[in-house]
């Protein structure tokens, strides 16, 4: 087993990520433990740092993010985020954003995860909002 698969299996343990494609990999959003969930975000959350990112979750607050946290592809911005290292910071002002504590714990951030896991297209039944996270 190369390096890559070796980190892939690290920082994906526990939401059974597969190969959907060769260019992208497939997963639950929500570990079995609850500890590790995968959220789909708007550009408009996300701003690039220095460091890697920042999870813009109200009008001043982020999680910082290291960018293997984070994929931005065609089928839009994926964040892994995990309970323990969910720290908010108060930090920058974001104009497009209120000021607003519902976002400032993991939980709601888990219930995010969720409700876009259970997402299925009326008409088919299809799963609407699969992960797709570019290998």
């Amino acid at each position: 087993m190369n390096k890559k698969n070796d980190f892939n299996n690290f920082r994906f343990e526990g939401l059974e990520h597969k190969e959907c494609s060769n260019k992208y990999f497939t997963m639950k959003r929500v570990s079995e433990d609850e500890n590790k969930i995968v959220v789909k975000v708007a550009d408009s959350h996300l701003i690039k740092t220095k460091y890697g990112y920042g999870l813009i979750l109200d009008h001043n607050h982020v999680v910082f993010l290291k960018e293997w946290q984070v994929d931005q592809n065609y089928f839009g911005n994926e964040v892994l985020l995990q309970k323990e290292y969910f720290n908010v910071k108060e930090w920058g002002k974001h104009e497009d954003f209120f000021e607003n504590d519902e976002f400032l714990n993991f939980n709601a951030w888990l219930k995010v995860a969720y409700e876009q896991e259970n997402a299925t297209d009326e008409e088919t039944g299809f799963k609407s909002n699969p992960v797709r996270w570019e290998k």
